[in-house]
């Protein structure tokens, strides 16, 4: 009886650790890959190349699900997309106080362009004011006509 339930303990302990190591070889190359896919995209990162990285922390995502590379990639992912939400915002701010002070110079410019299309009255004198002396015209004289017959 002895030999039966040393038996059984053996070949308890014989599955648990053929799961273990099966388990082992499963994930490890997984978590291994991940990672150097992580450390791939990290370094892109860096480098400032940010459409390949993101497609690299995809890839992680996508083929990596259940590993902790996959869980810092949706992280990173995240990162990566509220900083260039911030820079965007910070560059249409620029753009729009650039817009707003062109605005001001192109109205400053109108109002210039304005005061110097109107006529220019010649300023008020004396003789403009005194009542003009009308000259008489030239007396038409009138020259004999030939007659025709």
């Amino acid at each position: 009886m002895r030999a039966r339930s040393l038996l059984i303990l053996t070949a308890i302990v014989s599955t648990a650790l053929g799961a273990v190591v099966a388990w082992l070889v499963l994930t490890v190359p997984n978590d291994l890959q991940a990672g150097a896919l992580l450390r791939a995209a990290r370094t892109d990162l860096e480098a400032g190349r940010n459409d390949k990285a993101r497609q690299e922390l995809s890839r992680v995502i996508q083929q990596y699900p259940r590993t902790d590379a996959a869980a810092a990639a949706i992280v990173a992912l995240a990162t990566i997309s509220d900083s260039e939400r911030h820079s965007l915002a910070a560059s249409i701010d620029s753009l729009r106080r650039t817009s707003a002070a062109q605005q001001k110079q192109i109205g400053e410019l109108v109002t210039r362009v304005e005061t110097l299309s109107k006529p220019v009255t010649p300023p008020v004198t004396a003789q403009a004011l005194a009542p003009a002396i009308k000259k008489k015209p030239p007396p038409v004289q009138n020259s004999p006509r030939k007659r025709r017959r």
